[in-house]
């Protein structure tokens, strides 16, 4: 018995087995690319997608809750034993330790074995033929204009309430039902995009969730596209297709903002395709302002009057759930991209503008011919 309970101390070798993964797998992305990324990866979505995707509720929020309850119940019952058994405190120490080292290095090497090595894949760019390059601001807002103007015609397709505000064909369940189309229509015209597995999974405690200012949660462990339903409507199905991306492997949150953009314009519905165009035009007008404010209120002035009143529904949102949970959560997240080599934190979302003007630049030069 005792044998057994030593032996299985030795998966903590997981640990530094899955970081020398990881940092090997950084040295080769167009490896990584291929035997991962469209290798393995693909098998090991198809089947926990396939595995937890037909359920309609989210397995991961149910059993974190669980998970958590379980942990502290046996920190509880190893503070107790190092209380009562002051003979054998070492040796109860040394194994609460161990066991708690235990469950970080299989969790971690799951995480890396499971998705984590996404990160270490070939650049989207790269992937698209794009070339990614430093753009003048007169560029950027003739780029801005452009999809100004297309989200200004999309908003007229779609449907408001007795506010204003964009509603969903169907409400949030209808998209939750329709978001894989995008995919599916988009998987014949863009390199790398391929089928998704189940449906994003409506958060039960989005509540409390909005809270932190998460809008969506990818669950490597389960493979499922968690979304917080208390966020505006308009910014609902951009962010079903968000953590979509995530599932068909791309990890990086600027690469799976710009999927995002891409699969929303290929969906066949007019709520999905404006979502899309309004997220990407958000991101480049917030990109502008950084650079020129003038410029911007010249651009906001253009808006739609639809738009306007989407845009001040979203910042309702994020003032009512604003507070300290948000801060905390901030950096929390700005740490765990920088140690899955994301260098610029937070600010790698910012980066989608970048693969937005490689677009348009791309587009220009093909029209011309």
């Amino acid at each position: 018995m005792r044998n057994k309970l030593q032996k299985k101390y030795l998966l903590i070798l997981l640990l530094p087995f899955g970081y020398l993964l990881n940092l090997l797998s950084r040295t080769s992305s167009t490896v990584t690319e291929a035997v991962y990324s469209n290798g393995l990866y693909r098998g090991i979505s198809w089947l926990i997608g396939n595995l937890w995707g037909w359920l309609p509720f989210s397995v991961m929020e149910l059993l974190f809750p669980v998970l958590m309850l379980i942990a502290l119940w046996r920190i509880a019952v190893w503070i107790g034993r190092l209380i009562r058994d002051r003979e054998k405190r070492w040796a109860v120490f040394r194994k609460g330790i161990m066991d708690a080292l235990l469950v970080v290095s299989i969790a971690y090497f799951l995480f890396i074995a499971l998705w984590g090595l996404n990160y270490n894949r070939r650049n989207l760019a790269d992937i698209l033929d794009l070339e990614v390059r430093p753009s003048t601001l007169e560029e950027l807002v003739e780029m801005t204009e452009e999809l100004l103007e297309k989200t200004n015609k999309l908003r007229e397709e779609v449907q408001e309430d007795e506010d204003g505000i964009t509603v969903l064909d169907g409400g949030p369940e209808g998209a939750f039902a329709r978001a894989g189309k995008g995919y599916l229509a988009a998987a014949d015209y863009i390199p790398g995009i391929c089928k998704v597995y189940g449906r994003p999974k409506p958060l039960i405690f989005s509540s409390a969730i909005a809270y932190t200012h998460i809008w969506g949660i990818y669950s490597p462990f389960t493979g499922e596209p968690n979304i917080n339903t208390k966020i505006p409507a308009p910014m609902l199905p951009s962010t079903m297709m968000h953590e979509f991306a995530h599932q068909i492997g791309f990890a990086r949150e600027d690469e799976a903002n710009y999927i995002s953009y891409l699969t929303c314009s290929y969906h066949p519905d007019a709520d999905f395709r404006y979502s899309g165009s309004l997220h990407a035009l958000n991101y480049s007008m917030n990109a502008v302002y950084s650079q020129d404010p003038e410029a911007w209120k010249d651009l906001y002035n253009k808006l739609s009057d639809g738009i306007k009143r989407d845009l001040a529904e979203n910042a309702k949102y994020h003032a009512k759930y604003a507070g300290p949970v948000r801060e905390a959560l901030t950096k929390t997240n700005d740490a765990y991209l920088k140690a899955n080599n994301q260098k610029d934190g937070e600010r790698s979302y910012g980066r989608m503008v970048d693969l937005l003007l490689a677009q348009y630049r791309y587009e220009k030069e093909n029209t011309k011919r």
